[in-house]
C-alpha cells in the first residue's frame, strides 16, 4: 500500500474501522461510544489531482521535518534539506526536482495557514 494513500484514508474511509477492530477481539462499545460510532461521519477525502500526486507523496514523506519557532510552537516551515534529500531519492533530473520543491512549497504554505490557526 502507498505510504500517501494510507495516511489519507487513515480514519476517514472507513469510518467504522474501530468499532470494527474492536469487535475482531470480542469487545462491543456502550453508552455514547456507541452512539457516536453509528452516527454519520462525514468524510475529509480530499481529491489530488495526479500532476501534483508525487509532490503529495514527497510532503507526507517530510511531515516529521518541522521547524517550530518559539515557545509558542508555531511551526516556521519544513526543513528544506530534509525535503531536498527525500526529493533526490526519486532520482529526478535537476530541472524535475526544483519544480518538486515548489509544489511541495506551495502544499508547505497551505498546511501552515491551517495549522499555526489559534486553537480555542
Amino acid at each position: 500500500m502507498d505510504v500517501g494513500i494510507y495516511w489519507a484514508e487513515a480514519n476517514t474511509a472507513q469510518p467504522n474501522l474501530v468499532k470494527d477492530d474492536l469487535a475482531a477481539l470480542g469487545i462491543t462499545l456502550a453508552g455514547e461510544l456507541a452512539e457516536e460510532s453509528e452516527e454519520e461521519v462525514e468524510s475529509d477525502l480530499f481529491e489530488v489531482l495526479p500532476e501534483n500526486w508525487e509532490a503529495v507523496k514527497v510532503f507526507i514523506r517530510c511531515c516529521r521535518q518541522w521547524v517550530f519557532r518559539g515557545m509558542e510552537g508555531h511551526r516556521e516551515g519544513l526543513d528544506v534539506q530534509a525535503v531536498i534529500s527525500v526529493i533526490s531519492l526519486y532520482q529526478l533530473d535537476p530541472a524535475e526536482q526544483l519544480e518538486r520543491l515548489d509544489q511541495v512549497q506551495l502544499i508547505e504554505r497551505g498546511a501552515l495557514l491551517v495549522m499555526n490557526q489559534p486553537r480555542n
